[in-house]
């Protein structure tokens, strides 16, 4: 009998079980505990996520209830010098869903390139906003609004340069 020759016939008996289940059962608690934190911190990112994106269905709604803000057309918000009433507070709202976003889906590229092209329809606005400027908002989308606010501001200097009356209509409308 191969069996009682190596000693393995010790792991059919009571004994050999009974004097080993402490250790059993510590392996098999820390298991179920390794699980369970698992399973919490997933339950919470999942929860995230769906706040994230009932906030973004949210602000689409609103952009369709506000076309003229949506597209960020300067000549459409404002008036005489003096930006519609409503607009800053579209742009709060805006950025907390972005914020919102970014903080659930921080690596997804194609939520970052979403975020920074309605960002960037409102420019002009995020360069004197005062939420912005006290820099209130979460340092991810602070760092992609201070980009895009770059970028627009660079893309005024060139255009200044080649199409002076036009950009000028742009500023001051």
């Amino acid at each position: 009998m191969i069996c009682l020759d190596t000693n393995a016939a010790q792991l059919l008996t009571f004994e050999f079980w009974n004097e080993r289940a402490d250790i059993i059962m510590a392996i098999i608690a820390v298991l179920a505990l390794i699980l369970t934190l698992q399973q919490l911190r997933s339950g919470r990112l999942e929860s995230r996520r769906a706040t994230a994106y009932a906030t973004y269905q949210e602000y689409l709604k609103n952009c369709a209830d506000n076309p003229k803000f949506a597209y960020g057309n300067r000549n459409d918000i404002v008036s005489d010098g003096v930006t519609h009433e409503k607009y800053p507070w579209f742009v709060s709202q805006m950025l907390f869903t972005f914020e919102q976003v970014l903080e659930t889906s921080k690596s997804d590229k194609q939520w970052k390139t979403a975020i920074q092209t309605q960002l960037a329809r409102h420019a002009w606005y995020l360069k004197k906003s005062n939420t912005v400027s006290r820099e209130e908002w979460s340092d991810d989308l602070m760092a992609l609004v201070r980009n895009i606010v770059t970028s627009w501001e660079v893309e005024c200097e060139a255009r200044l340069q080649t199409e002076p009356d036009k950009l000028l209509e742009d500023i001051n409308p």
